[in-house]
């Protein structure tokens, strides 16, 4: 079970919109793995604004980083876009990781903002690997069922996103799929807190592929229909 603590400010990095900074980008992109595998390059970022964008066309069956060791001073957590083409098929699964690990999505509003949408620490009571599929089990009533683009997150155990209102989810049991049911659930997410944890990750995937993002200026302020998966609460 994570740890609470105090909510952390963590210092906001610059959008990487912009034509020079996707040239920079997709030369760096030629050390990741090509093909349905993502290894991230450099620091995937924390926020909408700095998250990763993995290049490539159809199926991405996998996301592969490490938290830390990678000269950032705060590298607890890493963002990816990705597409889903297959809401009923969709699944998410951190296998081994050498540390206790969390799994967030979060669904991009046309406004360009990141909300929560689901989040698990532990798929069973005997592995501290994460485990996220298409529907909350906590009550929230929460689904992903639109195709589009979303946000997935990696954290370590007891680091939480938080709004301008606390944080976004809360756990009853750590096994749980949670719905952004925490006090800042119904806001924007705007950065982390809690204590963190480094390590390598590899994260499995079924029913993504590639996220075609629109234009370089829009990698911040993503403004496309059929984004939003249904919220419904109980």
């Amino acid at each position: 079970m994570r740890k609470r603590s105090g909510v952390e400010g963590k210092n906001m990095r610059q959008s990487v919109a912009g034509s020079a900074a996707l040239g920079t980008w997709m030369a760096l992109a030629g050390v990741a793995t090509a093909g349905p595998d993502w290894t991230e390059v450099g620091d995937a970022g924390s926020t909408i604004s700095t998250a990763q964008v993995p290049l490539g066309e159809g199926e991405i069956r996998s996301l592969a980083g490490r938290l830390g060791g990678r000269g950032q001073s705060e590298d607890f957590e890493d963002l990816y876009y990705i597409g889903i083409a297959s809401p009923t098929t969709f699944r998410l699964e951190l296998t081994s990781p050498d540390f206790d690990a969390q799994l967030f999505v979060f669904h991009i509003t046309l406004s360009g903002g990141a909300l929560g949408l689901l989040a698990n620490d532990n798929e069973h009571e005997e592995t501290t690997a994460p485990v996220i599929l298409p529907i909350s089990t906590d009550g929230t009533e929460v689904t992903l069922d639109l195709p589009g683009i979303y946000l997935v997150a990696v954290a370590g155990t007891g680091r939480m996103p938080v709004s301008t209102t606390g944080e976004i989810f809360t756990y009853e049991t750590s096994t749980e799929i949670s719905g952004a049911d925490g006090p800042g659930g119904l806001n924007r997410h705007i950065g982390w807190t809690g204590q963190g944890q480094t390590g390598n990750y590899r994260v499995q995937m079924e029913g993504t592929i590639f996220p075609e993002i629109p234009a370089p200026a829009s990698l911040g302020v993503l403004t496309m229909s059929g984004l939003l998966a249904r919220r419904r609460r109980g």
